[in-house]
């Protein structure tokens, strides 16, 4: 890799700095403190940093480090008055201020284009660059480093992404971001940049995710608090920006293949493909995404998230009755969760389905095991959230399904499953006798996108039970057009509430419904 300033060519490959075509002599650790403050150009570095990064346990003076900084400046033709490229912060230290470029080996990019360039090569990587900052506030430069390195620290136990390095994402600067350069120079077909500023006491923090083969926006969130908040923010942020991830870049990628020929496509187009479809909670869509995910099986049968994906359509074979012999599909579901398990154990989408394979067979408290073992593995997991509120209220422990519902609403307002959050939290209000606060939850999750068989037959309970026979005689009309064989000892096996007059209560209610 080259950097590129002014006149000046400094190539860390040869260890060179050149101007045009003319060599420039420099000590070895000159070269490296050049070096350092060229990647480090986003930010002060201190004196204490300079000496660690280049004279690492060797003593050296002020007057020794002054003296190599005067002699790298009088190399480019800069000098201690005009500071046009290397800046004195006094108290605080230096900042290399030129306009930087960067240009790859060309042998290092060809590899790299290579890669990238194939369309069918589609698994997901990222690269999380340095935040921009606005102004010079020593506060506001600390956090424009640590949010990034933090992201990539949270992003890293994502097993379907692949996060690039901090020391190569942080080699580019957030002044002068290019796209084209982070695909092919480090293969990223993901970037996530941001900015950082504050004024006076108010602290705003923006992060966006850009598609670097296309440079569209995926996506964009702006945070905002106090400044002695920074910590409670930063939380904040990785939370979200994993969930967001989990959502919005499975559908960009699905987007991207729409209209790829099948046979074009590796096991993560079709992986991709399948899961945009299996989320849809329909018959049609749920027999495309089982064979989009056959076939990335077939292309590469150790991929284990196509088979936890296999599990989740096979679930809902049995759940919503897609499938004429549901048995077989309960067993199915189960076959794929532990095939996903014994392929990688420390996915947590594997673990989740595996979890919700066990709720077919009426195996509460060993699935719920399995859910929180997700949720270990990824504490940002708004599925894993959500269906753990699912158990939750199975168990009759409704004031924790309500919190953990109400996490997954947090992380993924706008996920592929917000009708089924929405009904599971309308269950915990019901389940706690509040009656005003179910139906509004019943309301949302019947406007929400593709409402289900359970997420009816939940609001019709809710509405029955407060009093609304109209609404309620709506999402029964809806069931029966449905024409399948569901009734509400189909429901009450699923939803088998541990709470015995609860259970009966619902059961009163089916029965009063027709269902």
């Amino acid at each position: 890799m080259h950097y590129t300033f002014g006149e000046f060519l400094l190539d860390l490959d040869r260890f060179e700095l050149r101007r045009g075509d003319a060599l420039v002599p420099m000590e070895r650790r000159n070269f490296d403190m050049l070096v350092h403050l060229v990647e480090n150009r986003t930010r002060t570095v201190s004196k204490e940093d300079l000496i660690a990064a280049v004279w690492q346990d060797v003593v050296v003076t002020d007057a020794s480090l002054s003296t190599a900084l005067a002699q790298i400046r009088k190399a480019l033709g800069d000098s201690g008055q005009t500071q046009a490229l290397i800046r004195t912060i006094r108290g605080r230290g230096f900042r290399f201020v030129a306009e930087v470029g960067i240009v790859h080996d060309r042998a290092a990019k060809a590899r790299s284009q290579d890669a990238t360039e194939s369309e069918h090569n589609t698994r997901p990587s990222i690269a999380v660059l340095p935040f921009e900052l606005f102004g010079d506030d020593a506060a506001a430069n600390a956090i424009a480093e640590a949010i990034p390195a933090e992201l990539i620290a949270t992003l890293a136990r994502l097993r379907w992404l692949k996060v690039i390095a901090r020391g190569s994402t942080f080699k580019f600067s957030p002044n002068e971001t290019d796209f084209d350069e982070i695909l092919s120079g480090l293969g990223a077909t993901y970037a996530m940049t941001g900015s950082v500023e504050i004024t006076g006491s108010s602290l705003s923090i923006l992060v966006e995710l850009t598609d670097t083969r296309t440079q569209h926006v995926v996506w964009v969130e702006s945070f905002r608090g106090g400044r002695d908040a920074v910590f409670e923010m930063r939380e904040q942020i990785a939370r979200k920006t994993v969930s967001a991830l989990e959502v919005h870049v499975p559908l960009n990628e699905a987007e991207r293949l729409t209209h790829t020929p099948s046979g074009s496509l590796d096991a993560w187009g079709h992986y991709h493909l399948g899961v945009r479809h299996m989320q849809s909670y329909d018959r049609t869509k749920n027999l495309i995404a089982e064979g989009h995910l056959k076939k990335a099986v077939a292309i590469d049968p150790k991929f284990a998230r196509a088979e936890a994906a296999l599990a989740y359509t096979e679930f809902h074979n049995h759940f919503q009755m897609f499938g004429s012999e549901t048995g077989i599909h309960r067993d199915l579901s189960m076959k794929h969760a532990e095939q996903a398990i014994e392929l990688d154990p420390l996915d947590p989408f594997c673990a989740l389905n595996y979890g919700r394979a066990k709720w077919l067979f009426g195996d509460i408290e060993e699935g719920l095991g399995w859910i929180e073992r997700a949720l270990t593995l990824n504490p940002n997991y708004a599925f894993g959230f959500y269906n753990s509120g699912i158990f939750q209220n199975i168990l009759c422990k409704a004031d924790m399904a309500d919190e953990h519902v109400g996490n997954a609403l947090d992380l993924s307002p706008l996920d592929p499953h917000l009708q089924s959050m929405l009904g599971t939290r309308a269950l915990a209000a019901f389940l706690k006798d509040d009656l005003i606060s179910a139906t509004g939850f019943a309301d949302q999750s019947l406007r929400a996108p593709n409402p289900h068989l359970y997420v009816y037959t939940l609001a019709a309970v809710v509405f029955h039970s407060a009093g609304l026979p109209d609404k309620a005689r709506r999402c029964v009309q809806k069931i029966r057009a449905r024409q399948v064989p569901f009734s509400g000892r189909d429901f009450l096996f699923h939803y088998d509430l541990r709470d015995t007059d609860r259970k009966r209560q619902m059961e009163r209610a089916l029965t009063a419904l027709g269902i």
